[in-house]
């Protein structure tokens, strides 16, 4: 059973010389997913959470982690089930590397293609502001004002390319409202009596 295993992670090795599509934070991800389903006897699927993964995997940036691990569901390294729910861990199934690439029918997957913009769930953008430390009605707000917008940054402009980066720009703002806030409240007042 092991020797069949080990040939797994060899069989990906010889695949990715191939597939010009990975780099190395998707190799580093998918290693520390295989060690992980080592750790689980080989049965699938394994149960991750984000943070261990990140943490294995050495990737510091949780946008690179989420990228990476659509990419190798998309590629078809493996079936990727998000949960949602920090309590309870996404579902990653490793995928046999001579089916890599190909998909049983009735498993759905979502493709993300470079330069066409996808609307994202509602979810995604939950998670997005969740994952740095800001609340779920901020999350809302945001998807509500370019949902309203039609996904345009502005009116004369085309839809958006990115809504994280656009969700970004929105945090900085956030913060820096908040910041002056503090800063009004703090300052002292002059008392010329």
């Amino acid at each position: 059973m092991e020797k069949t295993k080990d040939k797994n992670i060899i069989l990906f090795f010889e695949r990715i010389i191939e597939d010009d599509r990975l780099h190395p934070a998707h190799i580093s991800m998918y290693v520390s997913l295989f060690q992980f389903w080592t750790w689980n006897r080989f049965e699938n699927p394994i149960s991750i959470s984000r943070k261990k993964i990140m943490k294995e995997s050495k990737i510091s940036s949780i946008a690179t982690y989420h990228k990476c691990i659509k990419e190798l569901n998309q590629y078809g390294y493996i079936m990727y089930e998000p949960s949602y729910n920090s309590c309870k861990g996404s579902l990653v199934t490793m995928v046999d590397p001579n089916h890599f690439g190909i998909r049983k029918e009735g498993v759905e997957t979502k493709v993300y293609h470079e330069n066409i913009f996808l609307i994202p769930q509602v979810s995604e953008v939950t998670l997005f502001f969740l994952e740095r430390d800001l609340k779920v009605e901020e999350a809302e707000v945001f998807y509500a004002h370019y949902q309203s917008q039609d996904w345009k940054l502005d009116h004369h402009a085309g839809k958006m390319k990115s809504w994280r980066a656009a969700a970004r720009c929105w945090i900085m703002k956030l913060k820096d409202e908040d910041q002056q806030v503090v800063l009004v409240h703090t300052t002292p007042k002059n008392d010329f009596s």
